[in-house]
């Protein structure tokens, strides 16, 4: 076993396309970043691991000249020329190859952070490090840094440092909100595992295992579309935890969620009502994707108000156009349909101050954990507004980077600069 420390300007826990982009921003303004994630692969929920498509502002064309740019576009562009087809696989090559590009940023990778070292009052907490366990080498490493960034999703560097959040949803009263419950609760958005599947060419038969689900005794067959030639984010709505403790009952989620996708490829299979005798499973998800846990306090919570006036905030420095996307608590299981979704008449801003903590003073967030109502945050979650920064704000928000270090402005905006 081997005892590490790193020293960087800024540590980005998390490597989800939040934390890709945050690194890659943070590096290529002169920052010496450290980028840290949990997973043998980047890209998060959008990755090989997971599968789940990478939506933004354009909101599946209802915004068509609103598609993210900055260094998601980069992504993108290179994406459509080299992987036409979509494979996960080269898409997390690009993403990787994307953070491998910046000489100032240090890649970990399979490094799970548990333990963080904050001090000072409730009120005024300041991180010192954290330390994270990467598998498979036994190295146990402290990452210390003016700057952090929880990109994590679930937010546990931050709670782990005293941060203030929320979880659930708020009441209607407290921000005025119309979609909001009258009376709060901890109820989240469920997690998802998705399925991929193929023409073999010849006849394949399909033997469920034994915990598979009888999705004929569920409202599933009835209340959600099934088709034998769908896969992947087509069946985003096999959806399940949002009445449960989305992390600390994962893995009773995911077994759940691999129960009824065994059991909907059971019924495609096997109840002679679809045409299916040559196709059989290529892929099967293992880890869920999740949706929803902690959102942190910043110095302004966003709400379902700001995102349908589109409010113009001065320290603007972001955008999205994704509708508020809520779902049922009960997931798949629900009677109802399985989102609901209302959308702002064009596209909404993200200020600054719902990016950092309230009361930490050198924790900056991205992501799905930003500082926004249950309600506000049915929109930013999607994976290319979480990862925030866009052609002139990109530069915005990386002036704002440097001036939290203290460092000198001048010469800030390199080369790689899409506007200032």
């Amino acid at each position: 076993m081997r005892n590490e420390t790193v020293h960087s300007d800024i540590t980005v826990v998390g490597g989800g396309l939040a934390g890709v982009c945050a690194a890659v921003a943070a590096a290529r303004l002169g920052r010496k970043v450290a980028l840290v994630q949990n997973r043998p692969v980047l890209g998060g929920n959008s990755s090989s691991e997971v599968r789940v498509w990478v939506c933004g502002a354009t909101a599946h064309g209802t915004n068509r000249y609103a598609r993210e740019t900055g260094i998601m576009g980069e992504m993108f562009v290179e994406n459509q020329y080299r992987n036409p087809d979509g494979n996960p696989y080269l898409w997390d090559m690009i993403v990787l190859e994307t953070v491998l590009a910046e000489p100032n940023l240090s890649l970990y990778l399979n490094t799970d952070v548990h333990e963080v070292e904050a001090d000072g009052e409730e009120e005024a907490r300041q991180i010192r490090s954290v330390t994270g366990w990467m598998m498979g080498s036994e190295r146990r490493i402290r990452f210390e840094s003016p700057i952090f960034l929880d990109c994590t999703g679930d937010g546990l560097v931050g709670f782990l440092a005293g941060a203030k959040y929320r979880l659930g949803r708020e009441a209607r009263h407290e921000f005025g909100e119309a979609w909001a419950p009258e009376v709060a609760d901890d109820i989240t958005l469920g997690s998802t595992l998705l399925f991929y599947t193929k023409d073999a060419g010849h006849p394949v038969k399909f033997v469920p295992p034994s915990f598979a689900k009888d999705i004929t005794q569920t409202p599933i067959p009835l209340k959600r579309v099934i088709r034998s030639g769908d896969s992947g984010c087509h069946y985003w709505w096999i959806e399940w935890g949002g009445e449960l403790d989305t992390v600390h009952d994962n893995e009773r989620i995911r077994d759940e969620l691999s129960a009824v996708i065994y059991g909907i490829w059971d019924y495609i299979k096997n109840s002679g009502q679809f045409d299916a005798d040559h196709m059989t499973l290529e892929w099967v998800g293992s880890i869920p994707g999740k949706r929803e846990y902690r959102r942190f306090l910043g110095d302004y919570t966003l709400t379902q108000n700001d995102i349908l006036a589109q409010e113009p905030f001065e320290d603007r420095v972001a955008f999205g156009g994704w509708s508020i996307d809520l779902h049922p608590p009960q997931g798949m299981y629900a009677t109802e349909s399985g989102s609901k979704h209302l959308h702002a008449d064009g596209n909404y801003h993200i200020p600054f101050r719902s990016l950092y903590s309230a009361n930490v003073s050198n924790l900056l967030f991205a992501g799905r954990n930003i500082s926004a109502t249950h309600v506000a945050f049915g929109t930013t979650r999607v994976m290319a507004t979480c990862q925030l920064p866009a052609v002139r704000e990109a530069c915005q928000r990386a002036r704002l980077f440097v001036r939290a270090i203290g460092a000198d402005l001048q010469g800030a905006c390199g080369p790689h600069c899409p506007g200032s």
